[in-house]
């Protein structure tokens, strides 16, 4: 248990060195730029509307309630492993801070995949544990969801500004195909970890990344863009509305079940 209480205080240290350092590059800002700034450098197609990056106070609002709440599953078997991922994504989150705002493009891709790798590490080890309470769903899954949602979009959109940077034509496609490409990929993969681990959670931050690429290009000379953005978008919120009712008539049937299963004859 001490060990746990040393991961308690280890997992807060490392969250609010990542909000303080994501405040610091916008307010010195770090290397003279802030990070909008910095991503206007590397103009692509696929980066979404400005506003679409307010998901970030979701996420960090939901880790902040993910702090908050490591009380009540400090005991839990997997709260170990969840800590030290925790913590690596949290280095991972601050390194790319750095790399991006000096302009390191090459390195900010390879800190990128780490964190991915972290929170796909996260994500799984929370599929396995058995029938979770309403706070492990609200405040460690929901939050670790959101955040995998959006660094999944944002791993695609930190490769294509490093291939805008390394002056990158797009070969035989036009920049517009390409993506078109990278859209579909983004939609083929939230199709997939949505319905292959049934969390709709996961749909809610594509649709808005979505969102984001048809606010952006809707009415502009890249409108097909935006009609390939919204016409995904859509699809995304057909199958989370499938998802929930899947989820909620398997909820129902285990009631049905239970009820049987405890009658009298």
């Amino acid at each position: 248990m001490k060990t746990n209480q040393i991961l308690v205080t280890g997992n807060i240290i490392a969250l609010t060195s990542v909000l303080a350092v994501n405040a610091l590059a916008n307010i010195l800002p770090i290397n003279r730029m802030n990070t909008g700034e910095i991503s206007a450098l590397y103009p692509n197609l696929f980066t979404p509307a400005g506003i679409t990056f307010s998901i970030w106070s979701i996420i960090y609002l939901l880790l902040i309630g993910f702090i908050l709440c490591q009380g009540f599953i400090i005991h839990k078997s997997y709260f170990v492993e969840l800590s030290l991922w925790f913590m690596l994504s949290c280095i991972a989150n601050i390194s790319w801070i750095f790399v991006w705002h000096y302009l390191l493009t090459g390195a900010s891709v390879v800190v990128m995949i780490v964190l991915l790798f972290s929170l796909i590490k996260i994500f799984l080890l929370l599929h396995t544990v058995p029938f979770p309470s309403l706070t492990e769903k609200l405040f460690v899954k929901l939050p670790f969801t959101f955040y995998f949602s959006w660094i999944c979009v944002a791993t695609i959109a930190n490769a294509s500004a490093l291939l805008v940077s390394l002056h990158w034509n797009g070969g035989f496609l036009t920049p517009q195909s390409w993506t078109i490409i990278l859209i579909s990929v983004a939609f083929a993969l939230a199709c997939f970890i949505s319905s292959k681990y049934k969390e709709s959670a996961y749909l809610l931050v594509s649709i808005w990344a979505f969102f984001g690429i048809y606010y952006k290009w809707t009415g502009t000379e890249n409108n097909l863009i935006a009609l390939t953005a919204l016409i995904y978008l859509l699809l995304l919120g057909t199958l989370f509305l499938i998802l929930q009712f899947q989820k909620k008539s398997g909820g129902n049937l285990k009631i049905k079940s239970l009820d049987s299963s405890t009658s009298v004859y």
